[in-house]
């Protein structure tokens, strides 16, 4: 949808997580046993656009897969089979929602950044913080993020885990 929406040409379908500074926050994640899925994207393009259009198309596919738990569930498996689809439906709509909250967590910071490109006086010191922000030592924090649970306190409890239940409860009423 980012390629769609932003006329952006994609070089392969994983390009987002197709670079080494994925890795080590999502290794991290997994070894410090963090329940909110993590990852640092390669957006095809900056901007507010295509973070509202990344994180829309997030909120499309978690009510999707919302819609696919609840078809899940109307349809039983066949006799003698574990209920895949059931998993498979619920693990969408919960990655989804998971990227969902984790494109929330930037916003705020675009918006101010996109307010305070338009003036001149921070345009010098706005072009220092991008630079900065792009090394190294974002991945550093990335991981260091992934590690903690600040993430699953923060976007798990208050977000994500109470939203993931309500679209589960949802889902068994449709």
């Amino acid at each position: 949808m980012e390629q769609r929406f932003c006329q952006h040409n994609m070089p392969h379908p994983f390009y987002a997580v197709g670079w080494k500074g994925t890795w080590l926050p999502f290794l991290a994640s997994i070894a410090f046993t963090r329940g909110v899925i993590i990852c640092l994207a390669r957006p095809l393009s900056d901007g507010l656009f295509a973070a509202w259009v990344r994180f829309l198309s997030h909120g499309f596919l978690t009510v999707f897969g919302l819609l696919l738990y609840a078809w899940s569930l109307a349809h039983l498996a066949p006799t003698g089979l574990p209920p895949i689809h059931h998993w498979w439906a619920k693990v969408f709509m919960f990655f989804n929602l998971c990227m969902l909250g984790m494109h929330v967590l930037p916003l705020p910071n675009l918006l101010m950044g996109e307010c305070l490109k338009r003036y001149q006086p921070f345009k010098a010191w706005m072009q220092v913080y991008i630079r900065w922000m792009r090394e190294k030592r974002m991945l550093m924090v990335a991981t260091l993020l992934a590690a903690s649970p600040l993430l699953d306190g923060l976007l798990g409890a208050w977000f994500i885990y109470p939203v993931y239940g309500e679209l589960a409860t949802w889902a068994t009423k449709f």
